[in-house]
């Protein structure tokens, strides 16, 4: 009962409404679809842990049981290692900041994560740095199109979204720990912790991509199967590159003068995340047990 009611008072809303109006959608998001977001994320995160307990060694569930169940897929993978290589680069300016030691700022970045993925890549594809991220260049993009549409104090409210996480001002991660395993079923090392925020973190912005690609499939006209269900999307928009790759969408007016995301919109996207057979022609190839959590 004690659990229950704790887990109760854990709540992500205020920082998931504020990730969703960073990655593009309105700057009051709709509160029924951050519920929904929120369960989403929290619903997630728990198969990931259930996925990666079982590669642990039954005590202590590290941030490589969790980097673990990344290994086939390179893209997810690369950013993951810019995140770690993020990280480290601004742990060294904090050290330099409070001269406290000498750092090396060209020093390419390293630890026991990253090198945990480099025996996993066998191929050196993981760590390929020159790789371009499109799909973080194109949520830079959308975000770069919405700040030109906004004065200073506004500006300054999006900034701040935009650099909202699962992480309290300390930097601590013991509320994430809770809103998971709110029994305490599991010892999580902080490591483990950082990758699962990092998840939860993707996840909040990928429900968002996907929304807005739904919202954009909504409009287009120049579909001759767009009456048929899941055609749109439903095998590219999590594998893929969009159909419509040339249509310049003007993001900016998803914040200025269009409705936040709506719960009907992150239901068709949930919609078609579990149905990708809907426009997929696998060849009876069964899907991976991950291939419905967004984060991998």
């Amino acid at each position: 009962m004690e659990t229950s009611k704790l887990n109760q008072t854990i709540t992500f809303f205020k920082e998931i409404s504020l990730m969703m109006y960073g990655f593009g959608d309105s700057h009051e998001p709709n509160p029924e679809t951050v519920c929904l977001v929120e369960s989403i994320v929290l619903r997630q995160l728990r198969t990931i842990i259930e996925e990666s307990i079982k590669y642990w060694d039954g005590k202590m569930l590290t941030g490589e049981n969790l980097i673990f169940l990344l290994r086939h897929n390179k893209i997810k993978m690369q950013r993951l290692i810019k995140y770690l290589h993020n990280k480290i680069l601004k742990n060294k300016l904090k050290r330099l900041q409070s001269n406290s030691e000498t750092v090396d700022l060209d020093e390419i970045p390293k630890n026991n994560l990253l090198e945990f993925i480099e025996e996993l890549d066998e191929t050196g594809e993981f760590m390929d740095t020159s790789y371009v991220d499109e799909v973080k260049l194109r949520r830079e993009i959308r975000a770069d199109r919405i700040t030109q549409a906004l004065d200073e104090e506004k500006y300054l409210e999006f900034h701040k979204a935009r650099c909202t996480s699962f992480k309290n001002a300390n930097g601590d991660l013991k509320h994430l720990k809770l809103w998971v395993d709110p029994e305490n079923l599991i010892a999580f090392n902080q490591d483990a912790l950082d990758i699962l925020s990092y998840y939860a973190f993707q996840t909040v912005a990928e429900i968002v991509d996907y929304a807005l690609l739904v919202r954009a499939d909504t409009k287009s006209t120049t579909d001759p199967f767009k009456h048929l269900q899941g055609s749109y999307y439903s095998s590219v928009m999590f594998n893929g590159t969009p159909r419509f790759e040339g249509l310049d969408l003007d993001y900016s007016s998803v914040h200025l003068n269009q409705p936040p995301i709506s719960v009907n919109e992150i239901k068709e996207v949930m919609r078609r995340l579990h149905t990708p057979q809907a426009g997929k022609l696998n060849f009876g190839i069964k899907f991976p047990n991950t291939h419905y959590l967004f984060a991998l």
